[in-house]
């Protein structure tokens, strides 16, 4: 298999698994299909493969319950972290707000420390039930963010502030690829500080976000608990078996 052709056919049966890939492309070379023959047949199994994964609630969750609506909400508070960092370095900023140096410190690094976790948790979740369609789970986090960067219009700010939680996140799909669930004891470590983290919310902190986005953030702490309870069932399995 030689040429630009087949360089195109290897590229879409890259899509497949490494062992079916060897597999599929060997009888294809043995059956001297042309090219473009090839590369129907192996899109054509692509989409099969791809459907049947679908049929899970896997890539239902990690597309549609994590990675679509927590984009939208990660990039506010992403947001709202670049406007804690601006007042910090602006005393007038800080005044405006009614806060001091140190209380400006505290909410710049709650607010950061809250974006880490939900972020890295989220990925994590994302990475770990959606490994064969992560493809589809990166395309629902990044269309929202591709649409919020191109209305973006606040002056004072870069666009790139809506893009903080991704450096969290893409860690959390890695350690989530590598290692499909966190021990028990690191799991609930994280679950508990994420919603610890999210006391301050109760007293409804006007420098940090309004009542509605205290509302939704919450939700951005469920990957965390899910984390917990796969932890917990996964560990107690091998005591049931036996």
């Amino acid at each position: 298999m030689i040429g630009a052709r087949w360089s195109i056919v290897e590229t879409a049966a890259r899509l497949l698994s490494c062992e079916e890939r060897q597999a599929v492309l060997g009888d294809l070379a043995e059956a001297r299909e042309s090219a473009w023959s090839t590369l129907r047949g192996v899109l054509g199994l692509v989409v099969r493969r791809q459907a049947l994964l679908w049929k899970s609630w896997r890539p239902w969750l990690a597309g549609f319950g994590i990675a679509l609506p927590s984009s939208f909400l990660l990039m506010g508070v992403s947001v709202n972290v670049s406007w804690s960092y601006q007042r910090l370095l602006c005393p007038e900023l800080l005044r405006a707000a009614a806060l001091t140096k140190g209380s400006g410190l505290f909410l710049l690094l709650w607010q950061t420390s809250l974006l880490i976790g939900w972020a890295f948790s989220g990925g994590f979740v994302v990475g770990a039930t959606s490994r064969r369609t992560l493809w589809a789970s990166a395309a629902l986090c990044y269309a929202p963010c591709l649409f919020c960067l191109s209305r973006f219009r606040i002056e004072s700010l870069s666009r790139l502030c809506l893009l903080l939680f991704l450096v969290p996140a893409i860690w959390g799909v890695r350690q989530g690829l590598r290692q499909v669930r966190l021990h028990s004891s690191s799991a609930l470590l994280l679950a508990l500080t994420v919603t610890a983290l999210m006391i301050p919310h109760w007293d409804s902190n006007a420098h940090a976000w309004s009542t509605a986005q205290l509302n939704l953030t919450w939700l951005l702490s469920l990957p965390a608990w899910y984390l917990v309870a796969i932890s917990r069932r996964d560990a107690a399995e091998p005591a049931i078996e036996t």
